[in-house]
């Protein structure tokens, strides 16, 4: 076997090294994990869900959450879905609802009040959740 000198043989032990040590895989390289976040909601109650590993995990936690907060089996639909984004849901004083996802908690409920908004509650929708799930 050839011997490296120089440079060549420092970058060849460093790799050897960081490859045992299981480290100096690039950012890039690794993709991100999945975290999933839902809300789930009927007439004025409820639920959310963040940070589950798939979509189908984070629509049951929501809807069950749902249920418990309504203290009884109501018919809790999942109102959106989001993965690594922050959903949020607002809700008008007649049952006027809005959700909506984005990449900040603060937009997320800000687009969801003004897409309640646009049913044309009498008096402003206020926000009742606002969740992320490993936003970036």
């Amino acid at each position: 076997m050839r011997r490296l000198r120089g440079w060549r043989a420092g970058a060849a032990a460093a790799a050897m090294a960081a490859a045992c040590l299981g480290i100096g895989v690039p950012a890039q390289a690794q993709a991100p994990l999945p975290r999933w976040g839902a809300i789930a909601a009927s007439q004025q109650w409820f639920g959310y869900a963040f940070d589950q590993p798939t979509r189908e995990a984070a629509e049951q936690a929501a809807r069950a959450q749902c249920r418990r907060t309504a203290g009884r089996e109501a018919d809790c639909t999942v109102r959106t879905a989001f993965n690594r984004q922050c959903g949020a849901l607002a809700f008008g004083n007649y049952g006027e609802w809005g959700v909506a996802n984005a990449p900040t908690r603060e937009q997320a409920a800000q687009d969801a009040a003004r897409q309640c908004n646009a049913h044309l509650p009498t008096e402003p929708c206020k926000v009742a959740v606002q969740v992320c799930s490993a936003a970036p």
